[in-house]
């Protein structure tokens, strides 16, 4: 793929990723703690699933984490910063949805709106660098 794809599609992927965190802060207003905590971890994912892309690399799986310590060394330097962000984010992946991830709670009695809101800015953060990394 050319560079010039390469950029588009990265792009795309951000701007999904920015969209998905559009729509946590709307849950966060929904009061949809454990909805708004799982779509900053997919904006996030989606984010740097675009560093991935724009390298003309294949990114895997949903863990945040993963997809920063795997990334080339210049990449991963860019975002090492961002690693305890991602860990954070990457506990949200499985018991914001699922019922039987919590004991005896589902995840709308478990997820609180501080919880939500720090989901955010941890997603924003994380953004921001992909969109740093995305401009250079």
């Amino acid at each position: 793929m050319s560079d010039e794809k390469l950029q588009r599609e990265a792009e795309r992927w951000y701007r999904q990723g920015q969209d998905d965190w559009e729509a946590a802060q709307a849950l966060v207003a929904a009061s949809k703690f454990a909805q708004a905590c799982f779509y900053a971890q997919q904006a996030a994912e989606k984010g740097l699933k675009a560093v991935w892309i724009r390298l003309d690399s294949d990114p895997w799986g949903h863990s945040c984490t993963r997809l920063i310590r795997d990334l080339p060394v210049p990449a991963q330097e860019h975002f090492s910063a961002s690693t305890e962000l991602a860990l954070a984010l990457d506990k949200l992946y499985i018991p914001t949805r699922y019922p039987d991830a919590l004991a005896e709670l589902t995840p709308a009695e478990a997820f609180t709106q501080a919880e939500a809101q720090a989901a955010l800015r941890a997603a924003q953060q994380i953004l921001g660098r992909v969109a740093q990394w995305l401009q250079r």
